[in-house]
């Protein structure tokens, strides 16, 4: 008994120890990335990089992994050495490494490491430092210090590579050739410590380059370190001593036994940590007389080495240890607000021990745990001591297994357990016994072994639910009774506050009925392991696999949280409840708090026992904390401490790769950095494939960062990375960008943006800027040579225009000149032959009445000719400019008015309204009385002619204070707006299809500009198309303006041009209408031509006149003359276009025509004759010739329509034409009777017929009968009808389709015209008449 005693006690004392809450230690060595695991140094950079020297390369660690540099054989960028004693960070952040070969010194942007050199204590050539250096410090931001074996103090100032030896001056010889092992620098002080073996403590004055001896006591040392308060503390071979600078004397040895001390550091609190050789690592607090050694709660050294070699300890007190066999130790500072509780009795260490799989709370606080094979277990808080439960198969009296999956203290506060193997048991705490209560199925008559869960409800009724196909148990009767077979495999069993008890199994959610067994199912698709109502009255469902479900018991729906909405993993182990309404869980990875909608998470680096945790092991104690079991112990915490740091450590980029190389052999396209980063790259666009690696130096919890990066100008938004911190970009095109990364913690915060690089991706050659330069070069060069070769071909298209242009103003001139000559020609002939043939009838007549007849008409066209040939000598001087104004006083109103008298008759004539319209009843002005009355003469005159019958002209002057203002303004016709001032141009006339009959020379105008210029005075005129046109003369007073010219005196009378020009008005009479007469019709665009040949014929023939073309064809319609005489040049339709016209006119075209011109030319005779033209006489004509050929010409009209009409009548025309005329003309009418009924038979088809040509068919039927080849086929097709209308029944339609005429109106008309009435009054007539007595012969 004594013995069991004391094994319980052992067992108690035991217990204490190991409950103690140790501080947590994490091991790097080689399996996470450690070059070699004797590390013999350790420092951190400026950025926070931890820097750690092995016997194998150095190490840069981030937090994650290790970036190893190590010496490659033939590569001097390379570190120089792998066996690293001391590493240290400069200012400027490079990293110097010190060892057995010297010292190399990286660039940390470019990867590249140098070797230093130092100018020896004498002088002399620098030498590169390849000795041994133990150790390195910096001297605040202005020097490096190196210790070297054999060398001493090297000094290194600012960036310089190059260092100055440090000489000892008490040495004899050499002064360089001294052992230094340590440095220290004092900062408050500014003095530096120097440790020199086998000579003892220096200080180093730096400005002075000087060592001075301070304590030699200690003659070896292997470090050297300063407390808070300035001390040098050295390690030495039996333990660490400082030194009294008061008494200048060492300490005793605060090490309690003998070790080498080859490290040491302080903490802010002055605490010190010893590193050994041999013994592992010691503390000695302020006050301590001995030092401690680092121990955990159970006794054993935290550190998994005794050879210790570097300590560091970092900003946020954690704790680096480098060892020599163990790699690196990382002791965590004491901030968890996790507890970790654990249990591990002497000699029976085993993993079950801890694998918590339930809890339970008695009323003394004291905690009932249930292990996964290690039994039940009590903790008796108070006194941090433990007592097993475990299951001894020859003690029925002891627990039937030992995993528990289920504790209950029950309302009678009877403690309840369920196993795993063997149902459920209750202890008797008095005795310490279990009683054995099986879940018998009366079904199958078998025991339901695995029970997973016990629950008491409000009605203080015990249920348990067995899972493996086990079925829920009531207890009733001191035993467990099947409640209902449909509810089996419950994971989870929980009663609400309502009462309603809920269970879950593998798929489905269950509402339990427990008085009538009418159960609600749910279903879920996941395994139900957890179920907790808040205090809000929410009901949560969690799930394996299927997350957090928020179910909604009244419609039975749900809303699902998962690792998307921030949980850590998608099962939920269990669910508690903190004092605030706050929920805990516990998953397969950490635990997680759900507060106002956010999940925050916690893993192993908050202090957690390990990121698995188990099924049931979750409870909510009496005092506000929270249990949370795993696979290593459970986790005790009060849910109010658990803070979580705000603190968003800084973010760096790590490496950079372009096209999977690092950009250490790559600088070439580092554009800009600072001293520790690369700021810029500029690539080219071939090599633009980036592979950027960042980190944010967080070494506590960098499980629970999160970053996302985005390349700004590139990426369309943030790229979230799931854990990897490497970020890959290919075929990046030319531009800038920037990389940006942020972080966040566990609780989704996220930090700002860390722009981290920037990043230049130069196009390639062919989309520079000088690329460009040169296509717009090229472009430019390319559009200069075109506009060049246009502009010359435009040059040249100019040129040649303007030369076709002067060619073709020449060639108008040319043809305006010959036109205006040609129309001057027929102008002299007109008067000449009106002046030639009166006086040859003069000469043959004795009468003196003929002589006062024709004597007019000699006279008004000798005055004629002689305007004309004045006209030409006027625009002749105008043109030449040699035509100088004479001016003199003129009375310009009556000026005016004498030329407005001039033509009132000729206006009267033409029934216009002709007005003068002037307030003054004279004005004086110094003009050129001849070249004013020629202007006002041919203003007047043009507005008359092209101003229709009925409407107005209007001659008007006004005054004002220096000038006179003659306006011509009529209602006329208009002037063409595109016309403009082209209208006083020489030789231009206006081509208009409605000044047909209006002739001209075109110099009128030009003429009347050029004397109202020259007098100093200007000429506008308004025009618009259909109502009129004014013209403006403009003259100024006085005679001040006419500048050289010789002013003559007072001229009132006309002058000779003006009364050559002006107009005399023609006798008309009226000839007597002679019925029975033959009528001629002439046409002629000159009134005296037509008075005079009206003179001619009017005694024996009726006379049409007409003074156009178009006048003349409508009165040749309209009356249907015998003969037509017509003019060839006229404005409108000429004379040759009218005999044409005539020739094919159906009711016409047997008319003769005779053609008068002014031109002699043959090709104009021939031109008329190829027209129809029946005769060409050339102007002047003799007109006794003239008369010979009308007479000739209707005799012989009317000889060949008598022998046509008797040959087509009565077929015997014999007497009138000869033998071989007759037979032609029978052989015309033959052959028409033969096609008679083709409508389409032609002129062509009769000439094809009979074997002769068209013109000379023509001809001799011109000559035989005056008339034309249609006429002819015309009279033959009505000879035929008129035959059928007598002899046959067929109506009017049907002749005319027999005769070849299908237009029946056409029919009717020409039938008319041929016997005078229409075809129905003709068969009225003759049918029955001639049918009975009279008989026509057929034409033969």
């Amino acid at each position: 008994m004594y013995k069991a005693l004391l094994a319980s006690i052992f067992v108690c004392t035991y217990a204490l120890a190991s409950a103690g809450d140790d501080p947590r230690v994490r091991y790097l060595g080689i399996e996470q990335g450690l070059s070699n695991n004797a590390v013999t140094c350790v420092c951190q950079d400026a950025k926070g990089f931890l820097w750690f020297g092995t016997y194998d390369g150095l190490n840069r660690y981030d937090g994650y992994g290790f970036t190893v540099y190590r010496n490659v054989i033939g590569d001097s960028t390379s570190l120089a050495f792998d066996n690293i004693a001391s590493v240290k960070a400069d200012p400027h952040n490079n990293i110097w490494v010190s060892g057995q070969k010297g010292v190399s010194i990286l660039d940390p942007v470019t990867g590249r490491f140098s070797v230093p050199s130092y100018i020896s204590w004498d002088g002399g050539a620098p030498q590169k430092v390849r000795e041994s250096v133990h150790c390195i410090q910096t001297i605040g931001d202005r020097f490096v210090l190196a210790g070297a074996h054999r060398n001493g103090v090297l000094l290194f100032e600012g960036r310089s590579r190059v260092g100055r030896q440090i000489p000892l001056g008490e040495l004899a010889g050499d002064k360089g050739a001294y052992d230094v092992y340590a440095i220290e620098y004092d900062q408050r002080s500014k003095t530096v410590w120097v440790f020199i073996q086998n000579r003892g403590l220096y200080v180093l004055d730096v400005d002075h380059q000087r060592l001075s001896l301070v304590n030699g006591a200690v003659k070896n040392a292997f470090c050297l370190k300063l407390d808070n308060e300035g001390t040098p503390w050295v390690g030495t071979d039996n333990g660490v001593v400082f030194l009294d600078r008061t008494k200048n004397q060492y300490s005793h040895n605060y090490l309690p036994q003998s070790s080498r001390v080859v490290s040491i550091t302080v903490d802010g609190r002055n605490d010190m940590c010893l590193g050994t050789d041999g013994s592992g690592v010691w503390t000695l607090h302020p006050g301590d007389r001995l030092a401690a050694p680092l121990l955990s709660s159970t006794g054993t050294p935290l550190v998994n080495s005794n050879a210790v070699y570097a300590l560091y300890e970092d900003g946020d007190g954690r704790r680096w240890i480098g060892t020599l066999r163990g790699g690196i130790n990382v002791i965590e500072p004491k901030t968890s607000s996790f507890k970790t509780i654990t249990y591990d009795p002497p000699g029976q260490k085993n993993i079950v021990n801890n694998f918590i799989l339930s809890f339970c709370e008695d009323a003394d606080h004291n905690l009932w745990i249930g292990t996964d094979g290690a039994g039940l277990r009590f903790w008796k808080r108070r006194t941090n001591t433990f007592r097993t439960y475990t299951h001894n198969p020859a003690d029925p009296g002891s627990i039937n297994n030992d995993f528990i999956t289920g504790i209950l203290r029950d309302s009678q506060d009877q403690l309840w357990v369920a196993t795993w193997f063997d149902g459920v048991s209750r202890l008797d705490k008095a005795t310490g016994k279990f009683t054995h209560f099986p879940c018998v199925n009366p079904e199958t008559n078998t025991e339901e072994k695995h029970v997973w869960a016990l629950v008491e409800d409000h009605n203080k009724q015990l249920w348990a639910s067995a899972t493996n196909e086990g079925g829920l148990y009531r207890f009733e009767g001191g035993r467990f009774v099947l409640f209902d077979e449909q509810v089996s495999n419950l994971q989870a069993l929980t009663e609400d506050r309502e009462g309603n008890l809920w269970g879950g199994n593998y798929t489905t959610l269950i509402r339990i009925d427990r008085e009538h067994k009418k159960h609600t199912f749910f279903p879920i698709g996941y395994t139900v392991r957890c179920l907790h109502e808040d205090r809000e009255g929410r009901f949560w469902v969690g799930t394996q696999e299927g997350g957090l479900l928020l179910f909604n018991r009244s419609t039975g729906t749900y809303t699902r949280y998962s690792t998307a909405d921030g949980l850590p993993g998608n099962t939920i182990l269990r669910i508690l409840e903190d004092r605030h309404g706050n929920l805990w869980m516990s998953t397969y990875n950490g635990l997680s708090e759900y507060q106002q909608g956010r999940f925050r998470n916690f893993s192993p680096s908050d202090g957690l026992q390990s990121t698995q945790f188990s099924f049931n092991a979750g409870l909510a104690l009496s005092s506000g904390e929270l249990a949370f079991g795993g696979i290593k112990g459970f986790n005790l915490f009060f849910p109010d401490s658990v803070l979580q740091t705000k603190k968003m450590p800084n973010v760096y980029l790590t490496q950079v790769r372009i096209k999977n190389e690092p950009i250490r052999g790559n600088s070439r396209w580092v554009t800009d950095r600072s001293e520790d980063n690369i700021r810029e790259l500029t690539v080219p666009f071939n090599q633009a494939m980036l592979s950027l690696d960042f980190t944010a130096l967080e070494y506590g919890s960098t499980d629970k960062i999160n970053y996302a990066y985005c390349l700004s100008g590139w990426d369309k938004g943030w790229s979230y990375t799931n854990g990897s911190r490497t970020a890959n970009y290919s075929s990046i095109r030319e531009g800038s960008y920037v990389f940006k990364v942020r972080v966040s913690h566990a609780d989704g915060t996220w930090s700002h943006e860390w722009e981290l690089l920037r990043v230049v991706v130069l196009p390639p050659w062919y989309r520079t800027w000088w690329a460009y330069a040169g296509y717009v070069l090229l472009v430019g060069g390319l559009v200069l040579l075109y506009v060049r070769y246009t502009r010359g071909r435009l040059r040249l298209k100019y040129e040649v225009r303007l030369a076709q242009l002067e060619t073709e103003k020449e060639k108008e001139l040319i043809e305006r000149k010959l036109s205006f000559f040609t129309h001057i020609t027929h102008e002299f002939r007109s008067p000449l032959t009106l002046i030639i043939n009166p006086v040859k009838e003069l000469l043959e007549s004795d009468t003196r009445e003929d002589e006062q007849e024709r004597l007019p008409f000699v006279y008004r066209n000798a005055q004629r000719l002689l305007s004309l040939v004045d006209q030409l000598l006027l625009f002749r001087k105008a043109e030449s400019g040699s035509d100088d104004i004479k001016p003199a006083p003129v009375d310009a109103v009556a000026l005016c008015r004498e030329v407005y008298l001039c033509f009132v008759e000729g206006a009267r004539a033409k029934k216009i309204r002709y007005l003068f319209d002037t307030p003054v009843e004279a004005l004086l002005l110094y003009l050129d009385r001849e070249k004013i009355e020629i202007a006002l003469y041919n203003l007047v005159s043009n507005a008359l002619k092209y101003t229709p019958e009925g409407r107005e002209v209007v001659l008007s002057l006004r005054e004002d204070a220096d000038t006179v203002l003659i306006s011509v303004a009529d209602t006329g016709i208009g002037i063409p707006p595109e016309v403009g001032d082209q209208v006083f141009d020489k030789f231009y006339q206006i081509r208009r299809s409605d000044m047909t009959s209006i002739s001209g020379f075109g110099i009128g105008l030009f003429l009347v500009k050029q004397f109202v210029v020259a007098h100093g005075g200007e000429i506008t005129y308004q025009s618009e198309a259909g109502k009129g046109t004014c013209f403006r003369l403009q003259f100024l007073k006085g005679n001040g303006h006419l500048k050289g010219v010789v002013i003559g005196g007072e001229n009132t009378g006309r002058s000779s041009l003006f009364q050559e020009i002006a107009e005399t008005p023609d006798p008309t009479r009226a000839g007597d209408l002679v019925s029975g007469q033959k009528s001629l019709l002439i046409v002629d665009d000159d009134a005296q031509i037509l008075s005079y040949v009206q003179q001619v014929f009017e005694r024996h023939f009726i006379v049409y006149k007409a003074l156009s073309g178009d006048e003349g064809l409508r009165l040749a319609r309209e009356h249907r003359p015998d003969l037509i005489i017509s003019d060839v040049h006229m404005e409108g339709i000429s004379g040759i276009e009218l005999c044409e016209t005539i020739k094919n006119d159906p009711l016409l075209g047997q008319t003769p025509v005779i053609l008068l011109t002014a031109s002699a030319s043959a090709n104009n005779k021939l031109e008329g004759v190829k027209h129809g033209a029946d005769d060409y006489i050339t102007k002047p004509f003799d007109r006794d010739l003239l008369v010979a050929r009308v007479g000739a010409l209707l005799t012989s009209r009317d000889r060949v329509e008598q022998s046509i009409y008797h040959t087509i009548t009565t077929g015997d025309n014999a007497p009138r034409v000869s033998a071989e005329d007759k037979e032609f003309l029978d052989r015309i009418v033959a052959v028409v009777e033969a096609h008679l009924e083709e409508e389409d038979f032609s002129i062509k088809k009769l000439s094809l017929e009979l074997g002769m040509s068209h013109s000379h068919l023509y001809q001799k039927l011109k000559d035989l009968t005056g008339q034309s080849l249609n006429g002819l086929i015309r009279f033959i097709r009505l000879r035929k009808a008129a035959e059928l209308f007598i002899h046959s029944p067929y109506n009017v339609n049907e002749v005319a389709l027999q005769v070849g005429i299908g237009d029946g109106k056409y029919f009717r008309e020409q039938f008319h015209k041929q016997y005078g009435m229409n075809p129905s009054d003709y068969i009225k007539k003759y049918r029955k008449v001639f049918s009975n007595k009279w008989h026509l012969k057929r034409a033969p």
